[in-house]
């Protein structure tokens, strides 16, 4: 209400006012059009690949099979209760989902106004969030970016808050968001660990805030490692992780698992559609050198033993070996299709395949303001998390990167640019001021 209130506030210019007006307007149709995709393009009418395996694990909330234990639980939560709340009802899947969209930008906008130096800038952002059509397009589909984008957006705004307020209050419910955000997407915590990592050491009360994350991980993540235990005889409380790592060093095009588990077998066998793509179409018909399929065989009950012998496997790893593999993973992440959301049968999958293009350009550019600014500009958190991102999801061998991977990067992207226009910190006014700065008064004795 406030900001709508200020465009007809007396005392700021017209023209800012009529720069306000306009994002207000462009944000109405850009979270408009968000709600029209999600009912028009129905997630229920998707549920096919990736997105039937995280309906069908929500849905079955006592499924315990391999794939269900490889997967992070929160998103499985979330769908179980989306399908409770809804009875798999179109209408009522549609709304609530909708919601969801529309939430994830508002999120990102309650960051930037602890980060940007007016309630405008935030504004601006908001706008082209809302807008961003990979931001927008993946909510017709059950993914697991739909809910970890708006935690994602929450743990940062609350990770800023915990900056400025400085108390072990606001530091606890950060963390406890990243670890949310986290039990979503993995990429989640190492971005959450140097975050709260940050805040640590830069706030007194290092001893209180070191407890409270102790309980709060034995509270949290101990009983999840039990289940994961339990059930596939590994301590990994979000999800198992070794069958798309093994994909990964393999080299291979396709994995294929088997799993046992107390005489009862599962198989399962997928292909990347990364690498069934070449990146850089249209301008090149180059794809990936993967070739043929890796198979292996897992017994749950013997723990860690058949992951070990499968690792074992694998063509030793050597320099020319991970050049070639990090290499084209740095390729998918930046210049592959964001499947599934770039469906070219959609003029808004269509866009969303060509604005691909942008995101190397804009990050190399972004660098080197960056680089250009070091002095002037204080802000060094954000600048790590993105590079934290870039190691962690382009340089590890953790998976085969998919186009999908990029959608953290290319909010984080948008923000940084932002902060970079906004001009150095000297001239910014503190976060969350919603006036301009005026000079003190100066009364003169009579």
């Amino acid at each position: 209400m406030r900001l709508l209130n200020s465009l007809f506030d007396p005392t700021q210019s017209a023209g800012l006012r009529g720069v306000r007006a306009a994002l207000i307007g462009l944000l109405i149709a850009a979270c408009g059009y968000r709600v029209w995709l999600v009912f028009h393009f129905n997630p229920v009418f998707h549920i096919w690949s990736d997105p039937a395996r995280h309906w069908e694990q929500g849905i079955d909330v006592l499924r315990s099979d391999p794939m269900s234990m490889i997967d992070p639980i929160l998103y499985q939560l979330y769908i179980g209760m989306l399908a409770k709340l809804t009875l798999k009802i179109p209408v009522l899947v549609a709304y609530w989902t909708s919601l969801l969209s529309l939430l994830g930008p508002w999120l990102w906008y309650r960051f930037l106004r602890e980060l940007l130096p007016s309630r405008d800038w935030a504004l601006a952002g908001w706008v082209l969030l809302a807008a961003l059509p990979s931001w927008s397009v993946i909510y017709c589909y059950f993914m697991q970016e739909t809910l970890m984008l708006p935690l994602l957006g929450a743990a940062l705004w609350l990770s800023w808050r915990a900056r400025r307020k400085a108390d072990v209050a606001s530091f606890m419910l950060a963390a406890f968001v990243w670890l949310l955000a986290g039990f979503t997407r993995g990429i989640c915590l190492p971005l959450g660990m140097v975050a709260l990592s940050w805040l640590w050491l830069s706030q007194p009360g290092k001893l209180a805030r070191f407890a409270a994350s102790l309980t709060l991980l034995a509270v949290c993540v101990g009983p999840l490692a039990y289940r994961s235990y339990h059930s596939a005889g590994l301590i990994a409380p979000n999800g198992i992780s070794g069958l798309v790592q093994l994909y990964q060093r393999s080299g291979a095009l396709t994995v294929i698992a088997d799993f046992e588990r107390q005489g009862a077998r599962w198989g399962y066998g997928f292909t990347s559609p990364s690498i069934l793509r070449p990146p850089f179409e249209p301008f090149s018909d180059w794809q990936s050198q993967r070739s043929g399929e890796f198979h292996f065989s897992i017994n749950m009950d013997a723990g860690s033993r058949d992951w070990d012998a499968a690792k074992k496997t694998l063509t030793p790893w050597n320099i020319d070996r991970a050049v070639w593999l990090t290499g084209e993973n740095l390729i998918h992440l930046f210049f592959s299709q964001s499947w599934p959301d770039t469906n070219r049968e959609w003029d808004i999958g269509n866009i969303n395949h060509w604005l691909r293009w942008l995101w190397a350009p804009l990050a190399a550019l972004c660098l080197v303001v960056t680089l250009w600014r070091w002095r002037v500009e204080r802000e060094r958190l954000l600048p790590a998390l993105l590079l934290t991102w870039f190691i962690v999801q382009g340089l590890f061998p953790l998976a085969v990167n998919e186009g999908r991977y990029r959608k953290p990067f290319e909010g984080l992207l948008i923000v940084q640019c932002l902060l970079l226009a906004a001009g150095p910190r000297s001239t910014r006014r503190p976060a969350c001021a919603d006036t301009l700065l005026t000079p003190p008064t100066i009364i003169r004795d009579a």
